[in-house]
């Protein structure tokens, strides 16, 4: 996937399937409840057995089976789960299960109409926490960033993990420990950086997905939020000519010609800057909330993660922030559609949501499960900004034939500012042309 799921993209190898069913690995136990003895659950996962994630989750369902007496087969599928539910639609081999990032659940099952309505799980009280439902506990925003995709159903997915898109800093930095709140700051602090000899920015030039991480947000900043669907969905290409575009696009061409983007960049392949960003090599880093994780072997000695909301260009201006989610969905044609909504509905209980924090370095959905040391400033500008979704939800269709490809160029240094928003323009009317 080239946007925005980067845990999609930092999976390499070839993913391999593995089969778990708990009533064979000895972890059934006697059902308390008889009339749940004949229930089961099928499970694919987009982990991998191997990925924390995948313990987390294990630990669940094995509880789950001993409480309920339902019996669970999971299977760990890893990324490409929902190929195989697309494929088993055709033929009904469907799981009752399933978890993926909401930009994979909302093209593959809610498009085309084939996701369950979780609408009734927001109401259900969570075991072991029957004062709470788990509408209660999961933040209202997170489903109402949610894009329908055209689908009929709104609720389809219900979150268990959150990634933020924040801009990343070594607190313990001796050039610009203080993370900067406005656009002015930050170019202030790009400057101390080059005087010092060091790299502002990390990027890898092949990145795209993260590079346009820039470019998405300087046009919330300057336009307002919904801009950037504007920007892509409108088919005659009128919105480009709007001067907050180029104001944005000359503000990414800035931050090539002043060299505030580490050198080397354009010829480098992720995750190398990345990981010379951890080295101290470069100020900022522009992310998803895995990057720590993903980068904590190669961090300096006295490493301080810190992480700061990207800055705003006006006073006004929207301080919404990027953000990623990954859940469960329930196939419309799941045989046991309760049995899977009762169990979603077990993992929302704050001691066995809070093992995404604890063991896989993650933020849980739920905002009262304390997060992991390196992302409390991450926690933090969750809690106190708006959220929204990258690039404001839009297909990943248009985003990759009618945006990356003249998008690249400006970040790269191939064109000017003003060369850009004439080819993005031609290339955004050339999408819907050729989409009839």
């Amino acid at each position: 996937m080239t946007h925005p799921n980067a845990w999609l993209k930092i999976a390499t190898g070839a993913i391999l399937a593995t089969s778990v069913a708990f009533a064979a690995s000895g972890c059934t136990t006697t059902s308390a409840s008889p009339d749940n003895s004949a229930k089961s659950l099928t499970y694919w996962s987009m982990w991998t057995e191997t990925e924390p994630q995948a313990a987390v989750l294990k630990t669940s369902l094995e509880s789950f089976e001993k409480d309920t007496g339902i019996k669970v087969d999971v299977q760990w599928q890893g990324r490409k789960v929902l190929e195989k539910v697309t494929t088993g639609l055709l033929s009904g081999d469907v799981p009752d299960l399933v978890d993926q990032a909401y930009d994979k659940i909302g093209p593959a099952l809610a498009a085309t109409n084939q996701a369950a309505d979780l609408s009734s799980v927001l109401s259900t009280k969570i075991p072991g926490e029957e004062e709470h439902t788990v509408a209660d506990v999961i933040p209202s925003k997170y489903f109402d960033i949610l894009p329908s995709y055209g689908g009929e159903v709104k609720n389809y997915m219900v979150p268990y993990s959150v990634s933020n898109v924040s801009v990343f800093y070594n607190k313990a930095n001796a050039v610009a420990p203080k993370a900067p709140t406005t656009w002015d700051e930050l170019l202030a602090n790009c400057q101390k950086a080059v005087d010092a000899k060091m790299g502002c920015i990390a990027a890898d030039g092949d990145a795209t997905w993260a590079n346009s991480y820039w470019f998405d947000y300087l046009i919330n900043r300057n336009m307002g939020d919904g801009a950037f669907q504007k920007l892509m969905e409108d088919k005659t290409g009128a919105a480009w000519d709007d001067a907050a575009v180029l104001k944005s696009a000359q503000q990414i061409q800035e931050l090539v010609t002043k060299g505030y983007i580490i050198k080397g960049y354009d010829a480098s392949k992720y995750p190398e800057q990345q990981n010379a960003w951890a080295a101290n090599k470069a100020l900022y880093f522009l992310m998803g909330s895995w990057a720590p994780a993903e980068t904590a072997k190669y961090a300096a000695e006295g490493f301080d993660y810190g992480a700061f909301n990207f800055p705003s260009t006006a006073t006004n201006a929207s301080t919404a922030n990027d953000t990623l989610l990954f859940g469960f969905t329930v196939p419309k044609k799941a045989a046991h559609q309760d049995e899977a909504k009762q169990f979603i509905a077990y993992f929302s209980n704050k001691d066995r949501m809070s093992g995404i924090s604890t063991d896989a370095n993650n933020l849980a959905a739920r905002p009262d499960v304390e997060a992991p040391k390196q992302l409390a400033d991450v926690a933090a500008i969750l809690a106190d900004n708006e959220t929204r979704l990258p690039t404001d939800g839009v297909s990943s269709d248009v985003i990759d034939k009618g945006f990356n490809p003249t998008f690249d160029k400006l970040f790269l240094g191939k064109v000017s500012a003003e060369e850009y928003v004439k080819e993005a323009k031609a290339a955004t009317i050339a999408y819907w042309n050729a989409k009839g």
